[in-house]
């Protein structure tokens, strides 16, 4: 039953308690008697009282009686029997002594029992006074009283996921209630045996759970009595979902229709009320991988089952992923196209761990089809291994060429050389004995002899075909456009690049990817780059040196003052038309359906700024759920959650591409620029002069390269006059002169601390690494890595906001602040002050030391204090810790540093012997490398033999 409809019911109990009607200013507060809280009008999409009353004539019939509106019980047939009870209600005058009942049932609307799936009705009248017959019927109608059987069962599919092992039923009504603040109906444990598709239950008794469980006794939840026939509860394998109505689930399967991309489940329920008008069953969300037969789920974070994507989900789909055979289909499907002829065919290749690995991109017919092959031990040894296995193997004993080769086949095939062997597919056949060959474990093509070509034995199927394709994320509408596959054969083709899959993926889709090259000083996205090969480089006004151009907006002042520009041109006017034509695509549909829900970086989507879409590219990602955009057509930057950005219309995608960003950077001519950062007074200065002008005029100076212009700036008709320019009237300034002052100050500091610091030389404490050797290094828990990336999520949407507007913090040594540091917030704890401006900080969460500027230092606000911080000394066990050497370092680091490892505590350093806070304790620990199949590897006995080596060299 849906959260309305108990509404009502719950409304209608009120009602039924008095006869002369409930006065509509007290309803809310008898309502809440009842049930604990208001009646949600938000929620059911009212915004008065008197509104839902009248949408529901079945429930609640209004009468204006005496100049107030009363509220009265509408009888039907299911409460007649009620309504006849309260009609017959003796008054509390009547002489003779009275049976009082008691009938004040408190209840959540969200949250009413139910029971054998039929609910009644409840009596809410405090002192309801019956005669013994009555009273005998009401007590008959509680008893009958309903509990809602759906919600207790997703109830009790959440709590059995923390008892997988089992739950004693007697302990069952107190975990029940202490997860979910609801007492357990008592009539749900008789039903528990029959719900198989729940839970189950054991026949046996606790000596026999030991023999059945794989886990030793002492973890098995103990019974809170001595009673030996208490038996277990829990979950079935595998879980089967609720029964969700057809009516219901023809409506959802309809609206996530609409979504090809995905829908975000937290958007479903508002989503669900503005379509159908209908308050959204909210507990369906509980546990959304129950329902699959209505949608599939993606979990784009790790180990956050809240955080889900929805996506509709057909029962032919369902059915073909069920189907083994079209399974192997799909995931075989080689970069060549062609499908494999033959019945066994190698394991799917997995996929690497680490969320950047290298690759060799081989081939690209299309940015939808670019080959790559993963780098590393892992996939390059695995290969190179079975190659030589093959050499081996064919040069035993003589083998002869394959006859007749069919397309599709897989082969062996000898080099020229008589030598090497790899592994092929038969792609095409194009003369009686000449044969071109798709490389599996290369990804490219080449034409040979049909001698060449010999049986693969099935031994040499067991290695995963290390060819596989992946589609260039950002470029699906112009996955064949010239400009692109130019763009990406220089950049790409031949070479080895870092590359990022996007999650979530759909089972058995080609992966989508993003590559980086990081050969060069400035990392290159490969995605942005041949994204950016499309524009249209005639939409730019052309620059020209000395020329003046009029009706220039500036959209934006940096802090180290680069100044963004809008000149007019075809681009900005072709782009004007486009954002009108977004507005009213978005006016004509709800903008929900747009969502993104693959973001990346480089990505071109559409943000609000001052109230209207415009073009964004994201520039940083912080976890799936925070962003660093760039409005590129005003050179403003932003950080959003992914639920502000919008997809670009498709319509639009092309249009919207092919122009370039309308913002130019540029520097004021003729201004030395300090060093770091402007003041905010000069920033400011200049904001106030610039920003907003109609009446805006610019003479190029120099262009400095493409993507920097130094400029004289004018207001007003003086455009050609240098002394009327907004350079000469900034450098002339006081506060210039100041600016200036400091600078010079800086130049010439010795870096020195002041005197409450340690007088470390600052380049000395900026450690890069938070391994520096056994006797010293920093450790993270990774129950808590994922809330720490949340943490910092949330601190970059509050810091970069204040940053704006906030002025300078007061710092003090030994206090916590937030600090930015690359571009990421962090909770640090101040180390030293210097006299150039300059902050050394230490990273509470990674253990790091750094150096930052004091205007980047903001106060610690209570809210980002909570989680505990994550930086955790410590110092390896089992070695005697001595002065470590250069090479014992760097061997110490290789094993562990950035590494998930496993950490035996053997000491805590007692509190009493720490003079600071809690987070400096030091660990003494053992570390262990679990990541070997064969063995264990433990990091102090590789230091014990390395401590040893040097002890017998010296």
């Amino acid at each position: 039953m849906s959260d309305s409809e108990s509404i009502k019911k719950m409304l209608r109990s009120v009602l039924q308690s008095s006869k002369t009607g409930v006065s509509i200013s007290s309803l809310q507060s008898e309502y809440r008697s009842l049930c604990g809280e208001s009646i949600p009008l938000k929620r059911l999409g009212f915004s008065k009282l008197e509104d839902y009353l009248q949408s529901i004539p079945s429930v609640v019939r209004l009468e204006n009686r005496m100049g107030e509106l009363k509220c009265f019980a509408a009888v039907c047939e299911e409460t007649a029997h009620i309504a006849e009870l309260v009609a017959k209600q003796k008054s509390s005058k009547k002489s003779g002594r009275s049976q009082v009942v008691n009938c004040k049932m408190r209840f959540k609307p969200s949250n009413p029992y139910m029971l054998n799936g039929r609910r009644g009705c409840f009596l809410s009248s405090v002192g309801l006074y019956l005669s013994k017959d009555m009273m005998s019927e009401a007590i008959v109608s509680i008893q009958s009283s309903v509990y809602d059987v759906e919600l207790v069962q997703t109830r009790l599919t959440e709590l059995l996921k923390k008892y997988c092992s089992g739950l004693w039923i007697s302990k069952l009504s107190g975990v029940y209630s202490e997860m979910f603040s609801q007492k357990l109906h008592p009539q749900v444990l008789g039903d528990l045996e029959k719900w198989t598709h729940i839970c189950m239950v054991s026949k046996t008794s606790l000596s026999v759970f030991f023999c059945l469980s794989p886990i030793w006794p002492s973890q098995v939840e103990q019974p809170s009595s001595t009673n030996r026939v208490d038996r277990l509860i829990y979950p079935p394998l595998p879980p089967s979902p609720s029964v969700v109505p057809r009516t219901r689930t023809n409506k959802l399967k309809e609206l996530l229709s609409k979504y090809s991309q995905g829908l975000w489940a937290h958007a479903l329920p508002k989503l669900y009320m503005d379509t159908y008008k209908t308050p959204f069953p909210e507990h369906l969300l509980l546990n959304v991988s129950l329902y699959l037969d209505i949608w599939s789920v993606e979990y784009p974070i790790p180990h956050d089952k809240k955080k889900a994507i929805l996506y509709n989900a057909s029962r032919t789909d369902l059915e073909a992923t069920d189907s083994k055979e079209s399974q192997q289909c799909r995931c075989h499907t080689l970069p060549s196209g062609i499908q494999i002829l033959g019945t066994v065919v190698p394991p799917f290749l997995v996929f690497p761990s680490e969320q950047y690995p290298s690759v060799l991109i081989t081939d690209g017919i299309s940015s939808n089809a670019v080959t790559i092959r993963y780098v590393g031990e892992s996939y390059s040894n695995a290969q190179e291994l079975m190659e030589d296995k093959m050499r081996f193997f064919y040069s035993q004993s003589p083998h002869h060429p394959l006859p007749n080769p069919a397309v599709g086949q897989l082969v062996a095939v000898r080099g020229e050389d008589g030598e090497e062997l790899a592994r092929a597919q038969v792609a095409e056949v194009t003369a009686p004995n000449k044969i071109k060959v798709y490389y599996v474990d290369y990804g490219f093509s080449v034409d040979t002899n049909g001698t060449n070509l010999l049986e693969l034995h099935q031994d040499f199927l067991s290695l995963p075909f290390q060819a596989t394709n992946v589609r260039l994320a950002g470029l699906e509408a112009f996955s064949s456009h010239p400009l692109v596959m130019s763009c990406l054969d220089q950049l790409a083709l031949g070479k080895i690049l870092l590359m990022e899959t996007l999650e979530p993926r759909q089972q058995n889709e080609t992966p989508l990817a993003v590559l980086y090259d990081t050969s060069q000083e400035d990392d290159i996205n490969i995605n942005s780059a041949c994204l950016k090969a499309l524009q249209d480089k005639t939409m730019n006004n052309p620059l020209t040196v000395n020329v003046t151009y009029q009706n220039v907006c500036v959209t934006n002042v940096c802090a180290d003052g680069i100044l963004y520009c809008q000149l007019p041109c075809r681009g900005t006017a072709r782009l004007s038309k486009l954002l009108e034509k977004t507005e009213a695509f978005f006016l004509a549909q709800m903008t929900s359906e747009s969502l993104v829900s693959r973001p990346f970086c480089g990505k071109l989507c559409l943000a609000r700024y001052k109230g209207k879409w415009s073009r964004v590219e994201i520039t940083n990602m912080y976890g799936n759920r925070v962003m660093e955009i760039l409005f590129i057509d005003f050179g403003v930057p932003a950080t959003v959650e992914v639920t502000d950005l919008r997809e670009i219309p498709p319509p639009l995608l092309k249009d919207f591409a092919f122009i370039p960003p309308q913002a130019i950077r540029c520097r004021l001519a003729d201004l030395l620029i300090p060093q770091g950062d402007w003041s905010p007074d000069a920033v400011q200065w200049v904001k106030e002069a610039v920003l907003g002008s109609e009446d805006c005029n610019m003479k190029l100076d120099e262009q400095k390269g493409k993507l920097l212009v130094h400029m004289y700036l004018f207001i007003g008709a003086d455009g050609q006059k240098l002394d009327k320019s907004i350079n000469y009237q900034l450098a002339h300034s006081e506060l210039w002169n100041k600016l200036a002052s400091q600078s010079n100050t800086i130049t010439s500091s010795n870096d020195s601390e002041d005197t409450g610091n340690t007088g470390q030389d600052p380049t000395l404490t900026k450690i890069n690494s938070v391994a520096c050797h056994p006797g010293y290094f920093v450790l993270q828990p990774w129950q808590d890595l994922h809330n720490l990336v949340v943490l910092m999520g949330e601190m970059i949407l509050y810091y970069n906001q204040i940053l704006k507007t906030n002025s300078s913090t007061h710092i003090q040594k030994g206090k916590v602040y937030a600090a930015k540091i690359d571009k990421n917030w962090h909770r640090v704890q101040v180390k030293g002050i210097l006299t150039n401006g300059l902050v050394s900080v230490y990273e509470l969460d990674h253990g790091k030391h750094e150096l930052v500027r004091s205007s980047l230092i903001r106060p610690l606000i209570e809210e980002f204090r909570q989680l505990p911080f994550q930086a955790i000394t410590a110092q390896l066990a089992g070695v005697t810790q001595h002065q470590w050497s250069e090479e014992a370092c760097m061997l110490f680091r290789n094993h562990v540093e950035k590494r998930a490892l496993v950490a035996h505590v053997e000491s805590v350093q007692d509190v009493s012997e720490v003079k600071g806070e809690l987070w400096e304790r030091r660990l003494t620990v053992y570390l262990v490398d679990t990541t070997l199949e064969d063995r264990d590897l433990w990091i102090h006995n590789i230091m014990a033999d390395i401590g040893g080596e040097l002890s017998s060299a010296a």
